[in-house]
């Protein structure tokens, strides 16, 4: 992939390289299994609790619309990954979880994302890890830490 910048690439640029590297490594250590899902797919099934969560919840953490979730949803639930069962506390109401195949495989999922962020970790060093890490999550909040322009 290459940037408008040439040799000097952005920020957004450089993250989006590190996460197309992160999805084909993930994807392709999970292509041996009987899924038939996209990184998309994937990526919801690893942000799923277990315990379930309403849609719109759902679709709130993994940043996508209700309707695009559902489209995921459905997909998966055909597939035998997910399952939408009346919420408990509001019968009107859906929950989305795995099912005991999702539950499996997102226990790869999340192995091999662990497996990623270690060998990355072990690449540039713990200390830069443990500051790139923090910047990420200050970021993902919608701050930038104290000590990111140091």
């Amino acid at each position: 992939m290459s940037s408008v910048n040439g040799a000097h690439p952005h920020v957004f640029d450089l993250l989006g390289q590190a996460l197309t590297a992160g999805r084909r490594g993930m994807e392709a250590e999970v292509a041996d299994e009987p899924h038939h899902l996209r990184g998309s797919h994937l990526r919801l099934l690893s942000m799923t609790p277990a315990e379930g969560l309403r849609p719109t919840e759902l679709a709130a953490r993994v940043g996508m619309t209700k309707q695009s979730l559902g489209e995921f949803v459905a997909t998966m639930q055909q597939a035998g990954f997910l399952h939408v069962d009346p919420d408990p506390a509001d019968r009107r109401a859906r929950i989305v979880r795995p099912t005991a195949k999702g539950l499996r495989l997102q226990a790869r999922i999340l192995e091999i994302l662990a497996e990623t962020e270690q060998r990355w970790r072990d690449e540039v060093g713990a200390s830069d890890w443990a500051v790139f890490h923090r910047v990420l999550r200050h970021l993902a909040a919608g701050k930038a830490p104290d000590d990111a322009a140091r």
